[in-house]
């Protein structure tokens, strides 16, 4: 059972020291909830990460207590369970697109911890994805409730988003399942979704008839590259890139929601075509791709002259040329353009304030489409959203959370000023002798706690810090695992 309780989450930990004190029947009840929570693992990568980009900039500081709260609105407000199985409501609840379904999986995937425990809630979106999937494979793309299909075949946009959420779960959660089966529907988008003649994703597995710029994700094309070496996803996100500069506009960057495969653009910039900022943003901080700063960096340059430098001014549609076609101000604009600032460090103030607005001018009544945008903007600005497959990087603050990663040890140190209270959450990949220090600038040891040998799975450990020895100040707590180590800095203000 021992082994079994340290794969778990901290809930688990919380949940044996209760039952520790308690009775016979209540110690059976406890028992069971355990049982179910290690059906799942404790994520490597608890929210918040506040990893660095490894390409551009991102907010200068932000308070991860702002991104837990947009999260909760769409969770309250779009996710919905039935049995086995969770959806996210479209702007007409009674429905669900597939496009909604990998926001979600993406969002579940970044915002796991031991409060917002979604795991669960990323597999019961993959049961309704697999639930509704047509003869190729793919999620029809719109479905009345848990009940019927309501609009045939897939949307392109969905299938990528859901691949990259697989692959990044299987990082996130250590397990293979969701590895192969990202291969599966990357196989799938393959055969049904990328035209085999040009290289140019199509819309959907359905037709070809035009393209939409806003779905092509050089991010998820790098990552389909890593587990499908049989296709040429490196050609794919070459053409896609040059597609995307022949139909934007040359003095605004801005591009339509529909355009040929030729580039000729079919339509102004709405709300297809506002993803794109996003995506382009996205694929830069992973992979530093200059096509992509190209692409972003033109369109944030235009809107911040565009609006004078004033994130609210944002409109929500342009024609091409730049006229104004909407007045209002809302995440599924203001979000992407925000990101496109990431490109260059030009863009810093931009990307500042862009920010700030996002967090401060909307508070969860803005729709299924503007939610789910402000909070993978939200994500993805704040370093929150990072390429799980590569080295994770903290960025050294002050905050009460800190995170780091050196091969396979990971640590998350959680501080508690009410109670005086620091709790070392780790995680080992391998068995190890545990060691836990606290030591003051000058160098000197104040605390000592020898874990023992530990099996691979999650732990934590509480220090107590309500001695003189630790006043307010600034400190650092070293831990060490067999021969690997980390350092982080603790700031007590008690």
């Amino acid at each position: 059972m021992k082994d079994m309780v340290v794969r778990t989450t901290a809930k688990s930990f919380n949940a044996i020291e209760v039952a520790g004190m308690a009775g016979t029947g209540r110690v059976s009840a406890l028992l069971v909830c355990i049982l179910s929570l290690c059906l799942y693992a404790a994520p490597k990568f608890p929210f918040p990460i506040k990893a660095t980009c490894k390409y551009g900039i991102q907010v200068a500081s932000f308070d991860p207590g702002k991104i837990q709260t947009a999260y909760a609105l769409f969770n309250k407000n779009y996710y919905e369970e039935s049995g086995t199985m969770a959806r996210i409501k479209w702007d007409d609840p009674a429905f669900t697109v597939s496009e909604g379904i990998g926001y979600g999986m993406l969002i579940m995937v970044y915002m796991d911890n031991a409060t917002n425990n979604t795991q669960p809630k990323f597999d019961k979106l993959w049961n309704y994805y697999k639930q509704w999937r047509n003869g190729n494979g793919v999620m029809h793309w719109k479905i009345r409730g848990f009940s019927n299909v309501q609009g045939e075949n897939g949307a392109t946009d969905a299938e990528l988003d859901v691949a990259l959420a697989l692959l990044m779960a299987h990082k996130q959660w250590d397990n293979n399942q969701y590895l192969n089966d990202a291969k599966e529907l990357i196989g799938r988008i393959w055969s049904s979704e990328v035209n085999q003649g040009d290289y140019l994703l199509k819309p959907g597995d359905a037709w070809d008839d035009k393209k939409n710029p806003s779905y092509i994700s050089p991010a998820a094309f790098e990552m389909f590259k890593k587990v499908d070496t049989q296709h040429d996803w490196g050609k794919v996100t070459t053409n896609n890139y040059a597609m995307l500069k022949k139909c934007r506009n040359s003095q605004t960057g801005l591009v339509p929601d529909w355009c040929s495969s030729n580039g000729d653009p079919q339509g102004d910039y709405k709300y297809d075509a506002a993803r794109t900022p996003w995506r382009m943003g996205w694929a830069y901080a992973w992979f530093g791709h200059a096509e992509a700063k190209d692409i972003a960096g033109k369109m944030a340059a235009w809107i911040k002259t565009e609006t004078g430098g004033d994130p609210f001014e944002v409109s929500d549609g342009y024609k091409l040329d730049g006229t104004v076609l909407s007045p209002y101000c809302n995440p599924a604009f203001l979000g992407p353009f925000t990101t496109a600032g990431m490109v260059d460090a030009a863009h810093q103030a931009w990307v500042n304030a862009g920010y700030n607005e996002l967090v401060v001018s909307f508070s969860g009544n803005d729709g299924y489409y503007n939610e789910c945008l402000q909070v993978l903007t939200m994500l993805l600005l704040t370093g929150n959203m990072p390429n799980l497959w590569e080295q994770i990087v903290s960025i050294p603050d002050k905050d009460d959370v800190v995170f780091s990663r050196v091969s396979g040890l990971v640590l998350t140190v959680s501080f508690v000023p009410s109670n005086a209270v620091a709790v070392v959450h780790y995680v080992l990949d391998k068995h190890a002798d545990v060691t836990i220090e606290l030591y003051d600038m000058t160098g000197k040891v104040l605390k000592k706690i020898a874990c023992g040998r530990k099996p691979a799975g999650v732990y934590a450990e509480k220090i107590d810090l309500s001695e003189k020895s630790t006043g307010n100040g600034m400190y650092m707590l070293r831990m060490k695992a067999g021969r690997e180590s980390v350092s982080r800095r603790l700031v007590i203000a008690k």
